[in-house]
């Protein structure tokens, strides 16, 4: 396998607009004040080892957390490749976004807009919460699962009364 260089960002670009579910998804959390948390999760499907181990020469380069999951159950083996962490998906997807074709928006939007919200705790308030809503919802639609999420905007509208700011 060649030692690192160029090539392998375009390539995993490619993977990532293709291949690659890249979702912010909300689930119910008793732990936190306003019951319901955020999360991020890019997972690539990989028929071939090949590829993952240039995906995780990769990350392992730029000190991107992830694991990596195998799925023996099929005919041939198949890999999934899952980064979950809020700064391990900020450099993977900051360090692949001059070659994102399909993705490239919804990066921009995540690594940009989303991921300094949530660190800035915008998840923690129903106000700011509902207001970063807006902003999921455009990743969402980004990225085609528009409509696929139990939790959306109009259901905390409803759920806490209140509308989303303008």
């Amino acid at each position: 396998m060649p030692e690192c260089s160029d090539w392998r960002r375009p390539y995993i670009a490619g993977l990532v607009d293709n291949r690659a579910a890249v979702a912010v998804t909300i689930a119910k959390r008793s732990e936190i004040k306003i019951g319901f948390g955020v999360r991020l999760k890019c997972r690539i499907k990989l028929p071939a080892a090949e590829s993952l181990e240039i995906l995780t020469t990769f990350a392992d380069e730029h000190d991107i957390v992830y694991r990596v999951d195998t799925d023996r159950d099929t005919t041939y083996d198949s890999y999934q490749f899952v980064i979950s962490r809020r700064q391990s998906m900020q450099t993977f997807l900051r360090l692949l976004q001059p070659y994102l074709v399909v993705r490239d928006e919804a990066a921009e939007l995540l690594c940009e807009t989303i991921i300094p919200r949530l660190e800035a705790g915008d998840h923690q308030s129903k106000a700011s919460f509902l207001s970063l809503m807006q902003d999921i919802e455009t990743f969402r639609e980004l990225v085609g699962r528009a409509n696929r999420a139990k939790y959306d905007l109009e259901f905390f509208q409803d759920e806490w009364g209140m509308e989303a700011p303008s």
